[in-house]
C-alpha cells in the first residue's frame, strides 16, 4: 500500500525533483490554473460532479502530487484516492496558496 499524505511545499518540491515520475494535479477550476501552476501541472478541476468519474480514468498505479487552492479540498481527494485503490498521493499543505508564499517555481498566465 501506497503512501497518502499532506507534505510541506518544500517536501513537494523535493518529491517533484527525486521522483520523475510523479504527476502533479492542479485540482482548482481552470481559470484559476491557466492564471498560474505549478510546473509540469496538469488541470483536473474539482467541480463535484464529473470529478469521481474523472479521477476513476487515471492510472492507479502512478504516484500522484496533488494540490488545490489551501490544501481542503487536495486533503479530501486524498481520502478519495486512498479509498478508490491508488497507488499513492501527496497532497500539498496549505495548497498553491502555500507554495507561492514559500516563492517555489510556478508558471504563469499562458
Amino acid at each position: 500500500m501506497g503512501k497518502f499524505i499532506t507534505v510541506t511545499p518544500q517536501t513537494a518540491l523535493d518529491l517533484m525533483e527525486k521522483e520523475l515520475e510523479i504527476i502533479i494535479l492542479d485540482i482548482r477550476p481552470y481559470d484559476e490554473f491557466k492564471k498560474e501552476h505549478i510546473p509540469g501541472a496538469v488541470n483536473l478541476d474539482y467541480d463535484g460532479h464529473q470529478f469521481q468519474s474523472k479521477a476513476e480514468k487515471l492510472d492507479k498505479d502512478q504516484v500522484y502530487l496533488i494540490y488545490c487552492k489551501t490544501g481542503v479540498r487536495g486533503g479530501y481527494f486524498l481520502d478519495k484516492m486512498r479509498e478508490s485503490g491508488f497507488q499513492g498521493a501527496y497532497n500539498i499543505l496549505g495548497g498553491f496558496v502555500a507554495w507561492k508564499i514559500s516563492k517555489l517555481p510556478m508558471v504563469s498566465g499562458e
